[in-house]
């Protein structure tokens, strides 16, 4: 991975404001794949047959294959793999060794897999086609880069200047991802209806210069690139979430990884929106094809000699391959282009602003109570607000709260709850100091009763997902535990197309309902239950 400093950071992406395998046959496999768009991008309806074309595919990732292949590639006998060395050669010579083994055809016709360029050095290009008529003349290409900085200069070394850095996460981390993506691809090779571009790029460290030469020099059309997917370190993942940058740049790119993370691999994952030219999907970007870039961070290790082979994290690189490979089959299934978006856009339209609750609305009833008291039983009244349904109707401090509507106000979620759940009209029975009797004293709430009790905003990159931006207090949301942040997928198993879909949605519901709720990229139900 290239050191860059300057860089688009967007700090808020939330943009528009809103409220309140193989199996025996692959053609009898083929007619039972039933695709459709989730979100703007792209989503496999799952059936048994396609089910298993994802599991075993996954699958046939291995954590040995992966050690196999970065312990060669990170070996000291390479000497770094700096672009145009011998070290750089022989693993270009290995990477092509491999694409021929599993039959996947040269990216360059008669002249082979090898792009070469400014004497020396060689991108490795290979692609297997797509079957539909039309959509075989698209592409998905998948990238990783395979050189590394040699013995270290000055220019390029955080450390150990003259001494071999091995780049086992610094690349050969995703260049091993990559050929174990290209593997799980070619067991499935009749399947895709877009065509599937691989590019092990050359000469990265020293400014992009592989990717920059192929934007220059294509070897197919750019605007037939319907994305572009990049590994560039994914061997440091241990407990952390994968990193991923570009889902901001198409429309429903999120939530299309989401869903693909949901078959397989479940993981937690960072949508990272700043955009750096710090590897091989800048030129992408600036020819306006969106991305998707795989990365588990830097580390101390990070250009110098310690980057080696026995540090890397093998399950984690596993899963992100396997997330490659499902987002891979996905977009090369579906029937729409992913649409490009400049991210860029999102710092100049005021992100910065949230929809917030309004403090200033008057409360339903306008009361506080004695928690510790509460737990133990009883509803002691510590504060009558001026002006609210509570004063109103003549409750006083120190009345003590024995019935509403004829039942307990004691419960589990709490009297905010049963307060924010009640119907505008309720009776409160009441016990006060001095009076032999209790007291039955009608009340007109303020409002309406909280049917959910969030505040939500839309996000212009992905339009057909709900952002909670703000939770009211002892609502059902509060209670079923959704948080700021969180993305509603669906409502009862329903997907909206809008924000105002969605309250209707929501409106027509009946307590208990279910929300599909994406955190940190992995879906989740949620049961949303009448208060008691």
């Amino acid at each position: 991975m290239k050191t860059a400093s300057n860089f688009h950071s967007i700090e808020n992406p939330i943009t528009s404001r809103g409220c309140q395998i193989a199996p025996l046959s692959l053609r009898i496999m083929l007619a039972s794949l039933v695709v459709f768009i989730a979100g703007s991008g792209a989503r496999l309806q799952a059936e048994t047959n396609s089910t298993a074309v994802y599991k075993a595919a996954a699958n046939s990732i291995t954590v040995d294959e992966l050690k196999s292949h970065i312990e060669f590639l990170a070996s000291d006998s390479l000497e770094g793999r700096e672009a145009g060395s011998q070290g750089g050669q022989a693993a270009g010579t290995y990477i092509r060794a491999f694409l021929q083994k599993h039959g996947i055809q040269p990216g360059m016709a008669d002249e082979g897999y090898f792009q070469e360029f400014d004497g020396g050095f060689r991108n490795i290009i290979a692609v297997i086609p797509g079957n539909d008529p039309e959509l075989k003349k698209e592409y998905i290409v998948i990238g990783a880069h395979y050189d590394h900085v040699g013995y270290g200069k000055p220019s390029n070394s955080r450390g150990g200047v003259g001494q071999i850095h091995n780049g086992a996460d610094d690349n050969a981390s995703g260049t091993a991802a990559l050929l174990e993506v290209i593997e799980a691809l070619s067991l499935h090779k009749e399947l895709p209806r877009r065509s599937i571009l691989f590019v092990f790029w050359d000469a990265e460290e020293m400014g992009l210069l592989g990717s920059r030469h192929w934007m220059n020099y294509p070897t197919v059309p750019l605007d037939k690139v319907a994305l572009y997917l990049n590994l560039d370190m994914v061997g440091r993942l241990k407990d952390k979430p994968l990193t991923l940058f570009g889902s901001r740049s198409a429309y429903g790119l999120r939530s299309s990884t989401v869903r693909s993370n949901e078959r397989e691999t479940d993981l937690k994952i960072d949508f990272d929106s700043a955009i750096r030219p710090d590897s091989d999907h800048w030129p992408f970007y600036q020819k306006g094809i969106p991305f998707l870039m795989f990365h588990t961070g830097k580390h101390a290790d990070y250009h110098r000699p310690e980057d080696d082979a026995y540090k890397i994290d093998y399950q984690g690189a596993r899963k992100s391959a396997q997330l490659l490979t499902q987002l891979a089959l996905d977009f090369a299934l579906q029937s729409e282009k992913p649409e490009f978006r400049n991210a860029n856009q999102d710092i100049l339209a005021g992100v910065d602003q949230q929809a917030r609750i309004d403090n200033s609305d008057p409360p339903r009833l306008g009361v506080a109570w004695n928690a510790d008291i509460y737990s133990q039983g009883k509803l002691i009244l510590t504060q009558v607000m001026a002006n609210t349904p509570a004063k109103k109707a003549g409750l006083e401090i120190g009345d003590e709260i024995v019935k509403i509507d004829g039942k307990s106000p004691i419960s589990d979620q709490g009297f905010g709850a049963l307060i924010q759940n009640s119907s505008n009209q309720i009776v409160l029975q009441v016990r006060r100091k001095g009076e032999d009797e209790l007291l039955e004293l009608p009340v007109t709430l303020s409002g309406k009763p909280v049917k959910l009790g969030i505040q939500w905003e839309t996000d212009e990159a992905d339009p057909k997902v709900i952002v909670v931006s703000d939770i009211v207090e002892s609502s059902p949301a509060d209670l079923a535990d959704l948080k700021i942040n969180d993305r509603i997928y669906e409502v009862s198993g329903k997907s909206f197309e809008s924000s105002d879909e969605f309250r209707k949605l929501v409106s027509a519901q009946k307590l208990p309902f279910s929300l599909l709720v994406e955190r940190e990229g992995r879906l989740k139900k949620i049961d949303v239950q009448s208060i008691r």
